[in-house]
């Protein structure tokens, strides 16, 4: 379960990010454009990416403006365009995250290295995650128009509404990733054939991760309003301010998701009790 969970990478939820250092004022909006179609409120909350395979995710932005991936202490690859959602997971089952973008465009996921496939269309949310317990990612879009899940080789699922946000996670710990959406109308979890939750509010970013080390995705909302995480039956901990992206995110390796949050404001990322550290711009995306 640790190898799978960490194997989806993260995109940001519910972000306006503001592109900066473009080289011209028109150039400037259509990025902001861009980089707020790749962290829209529909977008789903996933986990960051272990980009060299030793149980601890990394610090690491994709930049729209330039598309490319910094990832600290590592690497620095262009791989992308503006416009594009990052979609970085384990493709192959190595154990390593691979570096992939998806093009609201033409529908198409290029993995570097690995594959360039036909998958969805504009106006999907790319859902990736291990829907059949392979330990590695699927090509998957959810479909706000009819609510359909629409997971590559596998099936096709109607699961949830337009409106909803579609959530990435394993919420009874069998290793596959469950049809899961957040209502933010009313707050509630609807995850298929397994349950139906009241946790959280409008305006909540809902969050994917496992913070008590159990094997199984928790039901949390982080709030822009408070900078509060709520975490069902295990913690309420203000963590972060408006404005902050949360960051699902186990940095120390210890098989627990850690409160983590990135400032567009200042490029900052508060790890709590483990670190603060520099990394990235405003208009950046963590991944």
């Amino acid at each position: 379960m640790r190898k799978t969970k960490k194997r989806l990478a993260i995109l940001a939820a519910a972000v306006a990010a503001v592109v900066v250092g473009a080289p011209a004022a028109h150039a400037a909006e259509t990025d902001q454009a861009e980089a707020r179609s790749a962290a829209s409120p529909s977008s789903p909350q996933r986990l960051a990416g272990d980009f060299n395979g030793d149980g601890r995710a990394e610090i690491a932005v994709w930049r729209p403006s330039d598309g490319v991936w910094y990832v600290r202490g590592l690497f620095n690859v262009q791989w992308g365009v503006g416009g594009d959602i990052p979609v970085a997971a384990d493709f192959n089952g190595d154990s390593i995250t691979d570096i992939a973008v998806w093009r609201p465009s033409n529908g198409v996921w290029y993995v570097r290295g690995i594959a360039t496939v036909q998958w969805g269309e504009g106006g999907d949310v790319p859902v990736v995650g291990d829907y059949n317990g392979d330990n590695r990612a699927d090509f998957a879009v959810w479909r706000p128009s009819d609510g359909v899940w629409y997971v590559r080789g596998l099936f096709n699922v109607q699961w949830g509404d337009g409106g909803d946000v579609p959530v990435v996670g394993d919420f009874n710990g069998d290793n596959r990733t469950d049809f899961t959406v957040w209502r933010p109308s009313n707050g509630v979890w609807y995850v298929r054939g397994i349950a139906t939750v009241q946790w959280g509010e409008g305006g909540d970013i809902p969050v994917t991760g496992d913070f008590n080390g159990d094997n199984r995705t928790d039901f949390t909302v982080w709030r822009p309003s408070n900078g509060i995480w709520y975490v069902r039956d295990i913690a309420a901990m203000q963590w972060g301010v408006g404005g902050d992206v949360p960051v699902a995110a186990d940095f120390n390796g210890d098989n627990r998701t850690d409160f983590t949050v990135w400032r567009p404001s200042d490029g900052n990322w508060f790890a709590r009790g483990l670190f603060m550290v520099q990394w990235g711009v405003g208009g950046d995306v963590p991944v």
